[in-house]
């Protein structure tokens, strides 16, 4: 029999990569050193409070542009179009088997990130059952706050499996009762679904 009765997942690391290459594109165009645009935008503490919420991505994103043309002038706006534009790299090997665990059971996906997730879903094409982001619950990862979004999926804790690319997620996750596993790449997903009583052919799974 089954051990788990759904799933929950991280997005980015498994459905989603990101190289980066649009920053650096924004950073080339306007003459900025390399790593500027992570530095104002995600090492910036506004960066959390879009992830949390306070801010949208949007209010986010215009804070990070007004900061960036204060210090390296006002041309600098118009080259961010390339780091805006670039949502990630989606992984058709995890969407693809997504498809298939979807047949089986719901599949929720619990992503420390801004309000952006849902649009950058239908930009990829990925469809989960329940999507929580940490901005719309307010909280985000490793709070076992946090994973109370399995509640919403109608599940009890010890009834869902959850994997994620960050082990101290993973530990926080396992806490809470989940069967919680760290993602270490698709056939080892698959490997670690068949423990839990999940049967999924991995087809062309990468390692």
């Amino acid at each position: 029999m089954p051990r788990i009765d759904g799933l929950l997942l991280d997005m980015n690391g498994l459905f989603r990569h990101w190289h980066n290459t649009g920053a650096h594109t924004s950073e080339q165009r306007a003459g900025l050193p390399t790593g500027t645009i992570a530095r104002y935008a995600y090492d910036h503490p506004a960066y959390r409070l879009a992830r949390v919420g306070v801010l949208t991505d949007q209010q986010w994103a215009d804070d990070v542009a007004e900061r960036l043309a204060n210090d390296y002038g006002p041309a600098t706006r118009d080259h961010l179009a390339p780091w805006r534009e670039d949502r990630g790299e989606p992984d058709q090997t995890m969407i693809d088997l997504l498809r298939r665990i979807r047949t089986h059971l719901p599949v929720g996906v619990l992503s420390d990130c801004t309000d952006s997730l849902h649009a950058d879903l239908e930009r990829h094409g990925i469809t989960f059952d329940h999507v929580f982001t940490s901005a719309g619950l307010g909280v985000d990862k490793p709070s076992p706050i946090a994973f109370h979004a399995a509640e919403r999926m109608g599940l009890p804790p010890h009834k869902l499996g959850y994997f994620d690319d960050e082990p101290t997620f993973v530990q926080a996750a396992h806490t809470t009762g989940m069967h919680a596993r760290l993602f270490q790449g698709p056939r080892a997903f698959v490997t670690d679904l068949r423990a839990l009583g999940l049967k999924v052919t991995p087809h062309s799974a990468r390692t």
